[in-house]
């Protein structure tokens, strides 16, 4: 932990601000200036939760009520601290959860898979909601776990607001609301059959009041109780979704108060909007969603499938394999409904909802929340490797991750495992933020003061060596839509960390595509 901990502040101050970063920040400083107002087509799918990145700043404020800068740099930075603190939170929420399932050395293996997962490393320091997103999940499905077991109140309120702290992280938490009872009705079956008393009616009532308190009470608070109980025939709804609740309710929706937010409420309507919209198309927030060299407006059935795959070490993949192997010749189906299906079933539901239902297909970052999930579940496995030939396989595994991951170290946003042999052309598989999220302007500066010849993104074609960011090469970068698209077709003859593509264009092409464009 404390060498996860070191290296992290070392990259924290490495890399530069991404794409979403400063966006993030803004919105979390309006919360924390008292401002429930949002400009929904700005921050779209920004959350409360960014304002817990801004604490520093606003102790900074404090102790200078007239402090003003003229860059977020700084802020953003120390915001980026703690996210970290919610990765490490996370790290020993991974480790208690596979301690209890499966004892010590299996949850040291299941850290360490954690720990040097380079998707945590990269995505686990980043001023942006995926990591409490990681965090707040793991942390409902384990208390969801706990009540199961203890069926104690404690339990079910930390379930509660585990839940709620969800919500104010990331859309895709509202997923939660159909999981976490879900769970806890097939839990309460499973029960019946084994003979245990039915709860009391009003115990059931009871829990049912606290959870949906709880929720409605942080979504509130974390929105600073902004637009609360607007008539829902008020809303000027963008999605189809929302839309068709308004007209079945057109009767009574001048009078029907929404016991929630405006702003809740209209973001998740915009999200709902955009990613049924598709990418690449007017008015998009994203280019097109982007696999194995082809794109679709509305995504691919096996986009995250095929991310996991390029994107986990592989030690991880076998271990992965070799668990759902043991797993189906060992456990029992009672011990599935006791134990593993808190890890199981919700890892499942977001792979089934995230690759078939969801269009913002933008990177690995929207499907790592089931990755302490998988990695709790190898727990499974690693606690039969008791013989010293057995730990020994164990030992080999971390050591080739160890060594996969750290070459990339202090980059490892851009990690692609072995599958991928020659990284400059690791664009052809995957792109996005699976490989370019804006953070590694430093190594592409360093590059062009080590190449002075080099050109970064001309206006124009022209020859000579030719520096290009993956994103525009392959049509996704809103903004440049279509002015790159001569660049395409050509062959990259060196990289800079898969992020940056470098082209050597002689004279004969150059001209060659002048003369293309110009037909």
């Amino acid at each position: 932990m404390f060498a996860y901990t070191c290296i992290q502040v070392y990259c924290i101050h490495r890399l530069s601000i991404n794409y979403d970063e400063g966006t993030f920040a803004a919105y979390g400083r309006t919360i924390l200036k008292g401002q429930g107002d949002k400009d929904v087509m700005h921050y779209d799918s920004k959350l409360p939760i960014s304002a817990v990145n801004m604490l520093p700043r606003a102790v900074e404020q404090v102790f200078h009520p007239g402090l003003k800068k003229m860059s977020n740099t700084e802020d953003v930075i120390r915001g980026r601290y703690i996210s970290l603190l919610a990765a490490l939170l996370l790290a020993i929420l991974v480790y208690q959860w596979s301690y209890r399932l499966y004892g010590r050395p299996a949850a040291l293996f299941s850290l360490l898979l954690f720990l040097l997962c380079p998707n945590f490393l990269a995505h686990g320091i980043f001023l942006s909601s995926d990591i409490f997103a990681c965090l707040f999940m793991a942390l409902s499905l384990y208390y969801c776990w706990r009540f199961r077991h203890t069926h104690s109140t404690r339990h079910f309120f930390l379930l509660s607001l585990a839940v709620a702290l969800a919500q104010v992280s990331k859309f895709s938490m509202v997923h939660l609301l159909i999981l976490v009872p879900a769970l806890l009705l097939i839990g309460r079956v499973a029960d019946r059959h084994n003979g245990r008393p039915r709860p009391a009616v009003k115990r059931v009532l009871m829990l049912l009041l606290l959870f949906a308190f709880t929720n409605w009470l942080v979504i509130s608070a974390a929105h600073l109780f902004y637009g609360m109980f607007i008539p829902l025939g008020d809303y000027h709804f963008s999605g189809a979704g929302f839309q068709h609740i308004q007209a079945a309710l057109h009767g009574i929706a001048p009078y029907l108060p929404v016991p929630l937010p405006a702003p809740y409420i209209s973001s998740m309507d915009i999200v709902m909007y955009f990613d049924k919209l598709g990418g690449g198309v007017p008015g998009a927030l994203n280019g097109a969603p982007y696999i194995l060299g082809q794109h679709s407006i509305h995504g691919f059935w096996y986009y995250y499938f095929v991310a996991l795959w390029y994107k986990l070490p592989i030690p991880v993949l076998l271990l992965l394999l070799l668990t759902i192997f043991s797993y189906l010749r060992k456990a029992s189906g009672a011990r599935f409904l006791q134990q593993e299906m808190y890890l199981i079933i919700p890892a499942l539901y977001y792979l089934v909802y995230m690759n078939f239902f969801y269009a913002t297909q933008v990177g690995i970052r929207h499907i790592i929340i089931i990755l302490p999930l998988l990695y709790i579940f190898t727990g499974f496995f690693t606690a039969q490797l008791t013989t010293l030939r057995a730990r020994g396989f164990g030992y080999a595994l971390l050591t080739y991750e160890c060594i996969s991951v750290g070459l990339r170290f202090p980059h490892f946003l851009p990690y692609t495992n072995e599958w991928i042999t020659d990284k400059k052309m690791a664009y052809t598989k995957l792109a996005d933020t699976n490989l370019c999220y804006g953070e590694g302007k430093p190594f592409l500066q360093s590059y062009l003061r080590q190449h002075p010849d080099a050109v970064f993104q001309p206006d124009s074609i022209m020859p000579g060596l030719v520096v290009m960011e993956i994103n525009d090469v392959m049509d996704l970068a809103i903004g440049t839509q279509g002015k790159y698209v001569w660049v395409a077709p050509l062959v990259p003859v060196d990289h800079i960390h898969s992020q940056y593509l470098v082209y050597d264009i002689s004279p004969a092409t150059a001209d060659s595509l002048m003369q293309k464009k110009r037909n």
